[in-house]
């Protein structure tokens, strides 16, 4: 959680449970893709929005976020 929160507040928005499971579900396509930077910043995108972010996080806070999901939640992909 912290490491979202120091990219971004609004990324877990007092739900972080929520957070979590977004990250999990990205390391389904961190696993079937890991070399497709492209792919899985698009799958960030979409996985990890917000009220106020409805269309995700833009390109720079969403390589952050998938670099962190990678760091803590699925290192081993």
């Amino acid at each position: 959680m912290d490491a979202l929160i120091k990219i971004d507040r609004d990324i877990v928005h007092n739900k972080e449970e929520k957070a979590v499971d977004r990250g999990r579900d990205l390391c389904s396509a961190v696993k079937s893709t890991p070399g497709d930077e492209k792919k899985l910043v698009d799958a960030t995108l979409q996985r990890f929005t917000s009220p106020n972010h409805p269309d995700g996080f833009g390109e720079a806070k969403s390589k952050r976020i998938l670099a962190a999901t990678r760091k803590y939640i699925c290192p081993s992909y």
